[in-house]
Parts: C-alpha cells; sequence; structure tokens
C-alpha cells in the first residue's frame, strides 16, 4: 500500500499545485482559512442548532445518527492514517505554501471531508431538501483542504468514501 500511495503522491502532486497556486490571492486565501476552521469542527454545532431551529423536535433523531457516524469513523480513522503514514503535500513538498498548520501528521484519509460526509449523510436523509446545501458545505471543506496544501485529490475521496460507509447504512437503518 505504501508504494501505491507514493505512486499516487507522484501523480497527484501537481494537481496539488495547482489548487495552491490558484488560491494565492488574499481573498481566497483567506476563505480557505475560514472554511477549514469551520470544518474543524466549529461548524458541526452552528448546522445543528440551524437544523433544530428550523425543523425542530423531529431533527433529533437525525442529529443523533449524525453524532453516531461521526464518532464510529473517528474511532477508526486514526490507526488507518498512522498505518499508511501517508505524507502530507506539503511535507512531499516544501515548496508549498503552508498557510495554517494541519491537525495532525498523515493525510490519507481526509478527517476534514470524512467528517462533513459523516454527518451529512442522514441530515440528507431526513432532509432532501438539504442536500444541495450538505454537498456544498463538503465540496468546499475539500477544496479548502486541497488548496491548501494539507490532501491529495484521493485523500479527499477516501474519507468521503469512508464517512459514507458508516453514515448511509446507519441513516438508512434508524431513520
Amino acid at each position: 500500500m505504501q508504494n501505491f500511495l507514493l505512486m499516487c503522491n507522484q501523480r497527484e502532486i501537481n494537481l496539488v499545485r495547482n489548487a495552491v497556486r490558484h488560491s494565492d490571492t488574499p481573498l481566497i486565501r483567506k476563505s480557505l482559512v475560514a472554511i477549514n476552521y469551520l470544518g474543524n469542527g466549529w461548524l458541526y454545532p452552528l448546522a445543528a442548532i440551524a437544523i433544530v431551529i428550523g425543523y425542530g423536535a423531529s431533527s433529533w433523531l437525525t442529529l443523533m445518527i449524525a453524532v453516531v457516524a461521526t464518532a464510529l469513523t473517528h474511532s477508526i480513522y486514526p490507526p488507518i492514517k498512522r498505518r499508511l503514514a501517508r505524507l502530507r503535500p506539503c511535507d512531499y513538498d516544501p515548496s508549498l505554501n503552508l498557510s495554517i498548520k494541519v491537525m495532525d501528521e498523515y493525510s490519507f484519509p481526509s478527517g476534514h471531508v470524512m467528517t462533513a460526509t459523516s454527518a451529512g449523510i442522514p441530515i440528507a436523509i431526513s432532509f432532501p431538501e438539504l442536500t444541495p446545501v450538505v454537498l456544498t458545505i463538503a465540496a468546499l471543506i475539500g477544496w479548502a483542504r486541497l488548496s491548501l496544501g494539507h490532501h491529495y485529490p484521493s485523500d479527499l475521496v477516501a474519507g468521503a468514501v469512508l464517512g459514507a460507509l458508516i453514515a448511509l447504512p446507519l441513516g438508512i437503518a434508524f431513520i
């Protein structure tokens, strides 16, 4: 697996370089940093409050499923990261301007996208009209992680798949 990820690094690093380079204006950089910080966890209580205000008591089961799915993903992804030990793009290519500190050492899979997916799927199942919002949030978080040089595209895909593998069965079974 290490050799496969090294090959992926070589194939994907130019995509990351281009994303970083095309996002290097002050307004875009500030937006990326803000999105990244929201994705660090600040977004989820705010979203839960908005959902409770908008949907009332009918939202509690959905929010509990989102919490359980996210907790489960967060219990299994750290050992995966440590085992695979994939260097982040900013470590693989130190010329990438690391504008903010990363939360942990390795990049595969993306915990930010995994969390957005595992929290978002139950919400999208319960409230289909929020699906475009859920997708937009996940895409923005992924774009920020890529454009800040923290993740490769395959990290984002793996994070989304991992989040979906946990959240989708829970959402279907309990909502």
